[in-house]
Parts: C-alpha cells; structure tokens; sequence
C-alpha cells in the first residue's frame, strides 16, 4: 500500500474535497477486490475460449475506470493551497492523462469489437438508417424553416390580435375575439385543407400553388390565435397600478402599452411561447397531407419505398434532437429572462 499524502499531514487536515474523494476511491477498492474475483476467470479463460477479445477488454476496461475515478480526486487537489507537493501534483496529473488515455482507447476498442457480436438485424438497421438520415436531414430543414417562421409571424399578429380583444370599441373586441374562437375551435388539419384545396374552388384568384406558402399561412394563423391568448393573459398580468401611473405621466395610451405594459410582459412570455413553439414544431408533421416534404413526408416515402416501418426510429429520434436543442434554447432565455426565475 501506498499514500498519496504527505508524511506530515494527518486526515483531519485534509479539505473537505479530498475527504470525498478519498472515501469514494477506499469504497471503489473494496468494490474492486470483490470484482476482480469475476472478471479474473474470464482473463484466465479468455486463453481457452474462442474470442477472447472481449473478456479482456471488459477486463481492462474495469481496471481503467476505476483508476481513473481514484486519480481524479488527486487532480481536483491542484489547487494553490493544496497539501501536494509541486512533485506529487505533477505525478497526479500524468497518472490521470494516462488512465484517460488508456480507458479511451479501450473504449474504442469494445466499439470495434462489438459490432462483430451483433446480430444482422441490427447491423442492417443501422447501415439502412446511414442512408436514410440524409433524406430525413432535408425533410427537418421544411420542418424547422415552418415552424420559426409561423410561429414568429403568429407572434406579430397575436399582439395586435391581444391588443385588440382589450380594446374598449365594441367593434374591434368583437372582431379579435371571434377571429381566435374560430381558429382555436377548428383543428389546424381542416383549417389546412380549406386554405390549401378550399379557397381554389370559392375563386381562382385565391390558388396558392406552392404547399410551403400554404402551410406557412395555415399554420402563421392558427399560431396567431394561441399566442394571442398568451400575449393578452400576460398584459393582464401586469399590475394596474403600472397602467395608472403611466396616464399619470400623461402618457397615452399608445405609449402606455409600447413603453410600459407590452415591455414587461415580454419576460412572462417566454415559457409559454416556448412550449406553443414545441408544438407548432411537432404539428408540422401535418403538412405532410398536403405532399410537401417534411420529415413526416419522407418517412413515409421511405417506408413505403422500402416496406419497412423501421425507418419510424430513426424519423423519431430526429424529433426528439429537434425538440431537445429547442427546449435547451427556451431553458436558457427563461433562465435569463424570465420574470418567474
């Protein structure tokens, strides 16, 4: 046995880090001992068996875990008041570079190793998905370019659509809010439909040839009247008191609303834009019913080009990325904005 502390130090004396880490790396050893006894045999065995390759590695690859995991509690330790010697620092931080090294190259080597133990099925799933996912790449550009520019074109209108249904004039109350009963009470499919095969037949001058327009103006509308919602909620969440003190001032009401009440109620917005946009981006695979190429769409061709439903997973797990990387962004904007945070 061997100590990585100097002669002089007692245990008491260590920071409350190093406690950590040396209690996880004494629990990992007792771990090892009791380990070692099942991956021994097979090192010993491997000898005799007919790929050998793996237990080696699983050999090997325990072995590098864990020393990593003992070294880097030494590392956290380079530290100005460190109980380490200049010497003892240098050491640490070789020994970890190296594990690091070792456990990565193992690791690559268990990934090379594996594909021979897999059965057919999986490999032709994944040489298949290879192929697959540069169709699927340019099905989500439709679907991403959809979703931001409806929903962005939904929140310009949703404001005045917001201010609207606060307004006092009769007229304009009753026009706003009739506007977003409809399109919140109708679904978003049928609403495509009128506007893409529909209007053609009440007048040739309403055509829309080109399904992205299309799809960009069913889908810009039915976002409007969500986010109106959103957006009227969200002003009426302001104190009165804000409203009051601005006419106080003498401020219009015009500038009330843009100076004063619209700015603070862009901090509430953010959590529920996000999710409205999570939802509009998912919704997208409708459009898929009109032939424009989405990744819906192309799944689909795919699926019954090659008469497999398998294609789905991949299709999926784009979605799922998609939607992750677009609930980080909102994550990170609510985290800075937000007026809940």
């Amino acid at each position: 046995m061997f100590s990585l502390c100097e002669g002089n130090v007692s245990y008491s004396s260590l920071p409350l880090f190093r406690k950590r880490w040396f209690a996880t790396s004494l629990f990992l050893g007792e771990l090892w001992l009791l380990l070692l006894l099942y991956y021994l045999p097979f090192g010993i065995l491997s000898k005799f068996l007919a790929r050998p390759l793996v237990p080696v590695l699983s050999l090997l690859l325990f072995w590098g875990c864990f020393l990593a995991v003992f070294f880097t509690g030494d590392v956290y330790a380079l530290r100005k008041n460190s109980v380490y010697t200049i010497r003892l620092k240098f050491l640490f931080a070789a020994l970890h570079f190296l594990v690091l090294i070792l456990v990565t190259a193992l690791a690559a080597g268990v990934v090379l190793a594996v594909p021979r133990y897999v059965p057919d099925g999986v490999k032709a799933l994944f040489n298949r998905t290879a192929a697959w996912m540069t169709q699927l790449i340019d099905g989500s550009r439709v679907t991403l370019w959809l979703t931001v520019l409806a929903v962005s074109a939904g929140l310009v209108m949703s404001l005045f659509l917001a201010l609207g249904k606060l307004s006092k004039r009769f007229w304009i109350n009753r026009l706003c809010s009739a506007y977003v009963f409809f399109f919140r009470g109708t679904p978003l499919l049928m609403q495509l439909y009128f506007i893409y095969y529909g209007l053609p037949q009440i007048t040739r001058l309403l055509t829309i040839n080109n399904r992205f327009l299309a799809a960009f103006i069913a889908f810009s509308l039915n976002s409007a009247a969500y986010c109106a919602e959103i957006i009227r909620a969200a002003i009426l969440s302001i104190d009165k008191g804000q409203f009051e003190a601005s006419r106080a001032l003498g401020l219009s009401y015009g500038q009330t609303m843009s100076l004063v009440i619209v700015p603070q109620s862009i901090r509430r917005l953010i959590p529920p834009v996000g999710n409205e946009f999570i939802m509009m981006l998912k919704d997208a695979s409708l459009v898929s019913l009109i032939a424009l190429t989405d990744i819906t769409k192309v799944t689909r061709s795919i699926s019954s080009s090659t008469a497999s439903a398998m294609v789905y997973i991949p299709a999926m797990i784009l979605y799922l990325i998609i939607t992750a990387v677009f609930t980080f962004v909102f994550h990170k904007l609510e985290n800075k904005y937000s007026i809940y945070v």
